[in-house]
């Protein structure tokens, strides 16, 4: 089975992408919605997390992702302390994940910070996805509800697109959603993962 590591800053269209990954018969695992997953059902998760910001930051069981949001993309070293705490699980799940789906041809490991958590050394390959700066911008002001300024310091605490290319073989660009489809299926093939 081969292993695709798929990653991309925010905006970029990552989600888009994997579904078009899936379509073609790879299953694809979400990890930053594993992670949340994670952050309010794994007991030890949850307890790591509330010594890292206080009881109050669960409310009715369920994380308070805008609050740690606030605070870690301000403070990198809480960020990396919380990293570490979720990243083993998440890798853990990851790999139940594969053991569970050995039918298929490709698994897409799909990751905001594929490189940054070292996901990608267990992809046979990775592929990045981009997008036009101000179409990033844009779409995550819709998505979230949030000011071009909130973007622009959560893109901040990513890696640059031209970081993140050193670690990824391919990459599919995500302008225009007419284009993606055939550059995802040119990369299967390359990879004889697809025959059509």
């Amino acid at each position: 089975m081969i292993k695709i590591g798929l990653t991309g800053g925010i905006g970029s269209g990552k989600t888009t992408v994997s579904k078009i990954f899936e379509q073609f018969g790879g299953a694809v695992f979400t990890s930053d919605l594993r992670a949340k997953i994670i952050q309010n059902e794994n007991p030890k998760a949850v307890l790591e997390i509330k010594k890292l910001f206080g009881e109050d930051i669960y409310f009715g069981g369920v994380l308070d992702r805008k609050r740690v949001a606030d605070i870690v993309f301000n403070d990198s070293e809480t960020l990396r302390k919380l990293n570490e705490i979720i990243h083993p699980l998440v890798f853990e799940d990851f790999s139940d994940f594969v053991s569970r789906n050995e039918d298929k041809k490709f698994v897409v490991l799909e990751s905001a910070i594929l490189v940054e958590s070292g996901f990608y050394k267990f992809a046979d390959f990775s592929v990045l996805v981009s997008a036009d700066i101000s179409l990033r911008v844009k779409r995550v002001m819709e998505r979230d509800g949030v000011s071009k300024e909130k973007v622009f310091q959560r893109m901040k605490n990513q890696l640059s697109e031209s970081e993140l290319k050193r670690n990824c073989k391919y990459e599919v660009f995500n302008n225009d959603i007419q284009t993606v489809e055939s550059q995802v299926k040119e990369i299967l093939r390359q990879n004889n993962l697809l025959f059509l």
